[in-house]
């Protein structure tokens, strides 16, 4: 009998970091707005804690979501914090590396490496973020070459540019067309569940573990089997989504929920 394969698919933003990397920067975008307001000889909004984590982005750009996709509106916000915010990219990319990953969370990923899993992220965040955190954190090497997101670059103009993942991964190079990924937003980026597909289709004898937080992380656990785990986050979207007993019913794989790394090394090591 061929040996086993073992894989951890980990989300990244609110998985294996608490925050989302994206959003991380609202502080950034706080400060930014006061500064502009003082030149301009304005008052200070007065902005609770709340509104510190909150987008303060212009609608405008907000609305590109839901009718886009996630690069798409991250672009047109780093553009705007160049430009009206007088944002440079290395005050962006400095906040980023403030982002902290939990002890209990390194616990669980340095003992699935030690226990012979190949660890990966799939990820609709990108992938400058997400290696700039991991080697922050002393991760960076346990996922080397096996970080799925949409790729990020600084261009020619001094901005950080995020380019969708369709883009370098499909060979038609359009959006995909997921149902369940076409729910959150009009031209998905990415669909982890393909690209789950695509790695391990060639992997017969496997056992996976899946970590995520989000909605477009349901419909890889359609394609878990029994002996595979699906880890939901408590609090989550991803928890929410499966009150759905429909959508519950759809997955094979042992669903487990947690609300830190430790909680899953438990539930781990007692399987």
């Amino acid at each position: 009998m061929a040996m086993e394969s073992k894989f951890a698919i980990f989300d990244f933003d609110a998985t294996i970091i608490n925050d989302n990397s994206d959003s991380y920067i609202n502080e950034l975008l706080i400060e930014k707005h006061y500064a502009r307001r003082e030149r301009q000889g304005r008052d200070h909004d007065k902005l609770s804690a709340v509104d510190l984590r909150r987008f303060i982005l212009p609608y405008s750009i907000e609305e590109l979501y839901p009718v886009y996709n996630w690069p798409t509106r991250m672009n047109a916000a780093f553009r705007y914090m160049a430009e009206d915010l007088d944002c440079n990219t290395n005050e962006i990319l400095d906040k980023i590396k403030e982002i902290k990953i939990s002890d209990s969370m390194k616990k669980l990923i340095n003992y699935l490496a030690e226990d012979d899993y190949q660890l990966l992220i799939v990820s609709d965040a990108n992938k400058l973020f997400i290696e700039l955190i991991l080697n922050e954190n002393g991760l960076l090497d346990l996922f080397a070459g096996r970080i799925f997101s949409n790729e990020a670059f600084i261009a020619e103009n001094g901005l950080i540019k995020v380019r969708p993942f369709y883009l370098d991964h499909k060979k038609d190079k359009l959006p995909y067309k997921c149902v369940y990924c076409c729910e959150d937003c009009g031209q998905p980026s990415i669909c982890k569940r393909e690209i789950v597909r695509d790695l391990l289709e060639n992997t017969a004898n496997k056992r996976i573990i899946y970590v995520g937080d989000g909605r477009n992380d349901f419909c890889p656990a359609l394609d878990l089997q029994e002996n595979d785990f699906y880890f939901v986050r408590r609090g989550f979207n991803l928890e929410k989504y499966l009150d759905d007993e429909n959508l519950l019913g759809k997955i094979k794989a042992n669903v487990k929920f947690w609300t830190s790394g430790n909680e899953i090394l438990n539930q781990i090591k007692s399987k």
